[in-house]
Order: C-alpha cells, then sequence, then structure tokens
C-alpha cells in the first residue's frame, strides 16, 4: 500500500505544471528552509530534523562536493514538507560549486536575476531509499538573507497541491510560480 502511495504521487509530481497562486490564497506561504553544509558563517534556518532529511536525500551529492586546501565547498540544500494525515511529502533542491543539479545563474554587467534553476527531489518521508521524483525547472535562491529574497510554499489541502513561488528583492518572480499536483 505505501510502495503505491509513492508511485502515485510520483507520477502526478511528474506531471507538475506551471501555476500562478490565485489571489485569494495569499495567506499560508512559508519559507523553505535553507540547510548550509560546512559553511559555518551562513546562516541556516533548517532543524536539525532538516538537516537529517536533507543529508539523506542528498547525501551522495553532498558528499562529492569539490574541495580545495580550506576544505569542502559549502553545499545548500532548501526543504520543505507537508503533511496530511499521517503522509508527509518532503521536497528539496541542493545546490553547489560545480554541481550539476542546477543551471548557472546569469553572469555579468547586466545580470540582475540571484536565482538559480535547479532539480527538485520530491519524497516521502521517511525516505526509504527508492521512488524519489526529480523534477528540472525550479528555481532556488540559497544564501541571500540578507537580500529578501527567498522560495516559498503553500500546501492546498483541498486540491493536494504544493504551491512555489520566489520571491527576489521582495518581489514575486512570476516565471518561478509552479504548482506540484501531489496525487
Amino acid at each position: 500500500m505505501r510502495t503505491a502511495f509513492v508511485l502515485m504521487t510520483a507520477l502526478a509530481v511528474c506531471q507538475a505544471s506551471l501555476a500562478q497562486p490565485s489571489a485569494a490564497g495569499q495567506s499560508g506561504w512559508q519559507p523553505m528552509r535553507e540547510a548550509v553544509f560546512d559553511k559555518p558563517r551562513l546562516p541556516s534556518t533548517a532543524t536539525e530534523e532538516d538537516r537529517a532529511m536533507a543529508q539523506r536525500i542528498w547525501g551522495i551529492e553532498l558528499a562529492a562536493r569539490r574541495s580545495d586546501s580550506q576544505g569542502m565547498f559549502p553545499g545548500f540544500v532548501l526543504i520543505g514538507d507537508v503533511r496530511e494525515g499521517s503522509k508527509r511529502i518532503v521536497f528539496s533542491m541542493y545546490a553547489a560549486a560545480g554541481s550539476e543539479y542546477c543551471d548557472p545563474a546569469a553572469n555579468g554587467a547586466a545580470a540582475k536575476d540571484i536565482f538559480v534553476e535547479c532539480r527538485m527531489r520530491v519524497a516521502n518521508w521517511p525516505y526509504s531509499g527508492r521512488h524519489m521524483a526529480e523534477l528540472p525547472g525550479y528555481c532556488m535562491i540559497y544564501a541571500a538573507s540578507e537580500t529578501n529574497s527567498r522560495v516559498e510554499y503553500r500546501y492546498e489541502t483541498a486540491a493536494q497541491t504544493v504551491h512555489m513561488r520566489t520571491i527576489q528583492f521582495g518581489k514575486v518572480v512570476p516565471q518561478c510560480s509552479r504548482a506540484l499536483k501531489l496525487g
């Protein structure tokens, strides 16, 4: 039964579509929490449980990060979750220097965006190591606590849909709004 739920969730999530949250439902937004690995001076909003979940979901990528004479380059994981009864779905994005999980941000004098487009992983929790959906094209802002920028989500229970939006310098980035139908 649990495996069937995981498969149904993964299939439904793979059909994720672009969506703008309705104006009537602007309340309930919460920021994705950020787990920072190997950069103690950067603030982290993740709990210890969040860090453990990020380590479980992104452990291979976190272990494969680049390093230099000063140690491992920092790794950043944005993480969020929704619960409905006994079900818990975790969704997260990962970025690090040289990571293939995000497209590089625009660079140069004309660049104005600070988000990068990354793959997002979606899994049931506790995660068994199988049946995880990986979805491309989600906007991620990390290490941006001083810029009034973040990624937020809200869960619409009746539609079983997670809405995501990106706030950059205090303004919503329309092309980054997404909706995940969980099944």
